[in-house]
C-alpha cells in the first residue's frame, strides 16, 4: 500500500513537471532525428540532410526534413519501402 502511494505521487509529479520541458522539445527532436540521419550518411543511405523543428503550439510541431539523396539512393529507399508495404499484406 505504502508502494503505491509512493508510485502514484512520483507519476503525478512526473506528468505535472513533464509539461514544463515541452516547450525545448523541438530542440531535442531535432537533436534526435539529425542523429539518426547522420546515421545515414554515414552508412551512405543519403548524401544530405537539413532539418527543422518549430513548436506550433502546445504538443504541435512542424518537421522540416530536406533529404539529398544519389538515383541509386532514392531507387534504394521506394524498392524497401514497397516490400515493407507489400510484406503487411
Amino acid at each position: 500500500m505504502v508502494e503505491d502511494r509512493m508510485s502514484s505521487r512520483l507519476f503525478s509529479l512526473l506528468v505535472r513537471f513533464g509539461f514544463v520541458f515541452e516547450p525545448i522539445s523541438p530542440r531535442f527532436v531535432s537533436f534526435l532525428l539529425g542523429r539518426k540521419l547522420k546515421e545515414w550518411k554515414n552508412k551512405r543511405l543519403i548524401d544530405d540532410s537539413k532539418t527543422k523543428t518549430r513548436r506550433i503550439c502546445k504538443f504541435q510541431y512542424k518537421i522540416d526534413m530536406d533529404l539529398d539523396l544519389t538515383p541509386e539512393q532514392a531507387r534504394s529507399m521506394v524498392r524497401r519501402l514497397i516490400v515493407k508495404n507489400n510484406q503487411n499484406y
